[in-house]
């Protein structure tokens, strides 16, 4: 768990104020994506839009440690001596069950994987945790023309909006889900509460000192046209274990207040 203050503070009046604001969506020229529950209790499914297809929100990149299994069903790897819980998606559950059977047979093994990390939030403790799941294993057929060429372990490709949220003082990127009509159809489907789940952004501290835009932090004392612009961003960003944070390395692409399709 890393507690908030092991990262470059903002004002506790600053916090209050995007806590009371936490319904402000889509930043300024950008149009609007949510996912809202009436008093019927159905769901009413808006997207953002955008012209700029090929940009998505992200957040993957490789990771290199000793991975081991844990009560014989779970793994975790261990980077540069911190311990970290390894999990799966739906599409890489019968890979991490290989795995498992693998590690369990030949014991810890130092592996190379392309990995989601997955941020949680304490808000008690105002502190977080890093978890990262399974997307593949980088000696596997399909490893060989993918991420690992383009990233070197601890590197990470995050684009999302860059902002702040209530229940953290430093800012984060946001990474929404990606639109596909699929989704928006199991959404309309599952009702509200599972909807918000499914739709849960993934917040992504990041420490972005050269930042090219402002993050943006809503001000509850303006109306919704004077509020700051809230930009769509993509960084190449270096993992830092001792810290249990992001760093971000490089600025990929323009920063925009167009961002891609997506669900919330």
């Amino acid at each position: 768990m890393v507690n908030k203050t092991s990262l470059p503070p903002a004002t506790k009046n600053e916090a209050q104020k995007q806590d009371r604001g936490n319904k402000v969506f889509s930043p300024k020229n950008s149009s609007s994506s949510n996912l809202e529950a009436d008093n019927t209790s159905k769901t009413k499914l808006k997207t953002s839009q955008t012209s700029e297809s090929k940009k998505i929100f992200q957040a993957i990149g490789v990771i290199e440690g000793a991975v081991a299994v844990k009560n014989e069903e779970q793994l975790t790897i261990t980077i540069e001596g911190q311990k970290y819980r390894l999990g799966y998606t739906a599409k890489s559950k019968q890979r991490y069950k290989v795995l498992v059977e693998e590690i369990t047979s030949q014991s810890s093994r130092t592996l190379q994987l392309s990995v989601y990390p997955q941020i949680s939030y304490n808000k008690k403790q105002e502190g977080y945790k890093i978890d990262f799941n399974l997307v593949t294993v980088a000696n596997t057929e399909e490893a060989r023309e993918s991420i690992f060429q383009d990233l070197e372990p601890g590197e990470f490709y995050l684009s999302g909006f860059w902002q702040y949220v209530p229940f953290f003082e430093s800012p984060v990127i946001a990474v929404f889900r990606n639109y596909s009509n699929k989704l928006a159809q199991t959404v309309e489907r599952v009702g509200t509460k599972k909807a918000k789940q499914i739709l849960k952004p993934n917040y992504i501290p990041v420490e972005w000192a050269d930042s090219s835009v402002a993050a943006f932090k809503y001000d509850p004392d303006l109306e919704k046209k004077q509020q700051m612009s809230r930009y769509f961003v993509r960084v190449k960003a270096k993992f830092c274990s001792e810290k249990d944070c992001f760093e971000a390395i490089e600025k990929i692409g323009n920063s925009t207040t167009q961002a891609p399709k997506y669900l919330k």
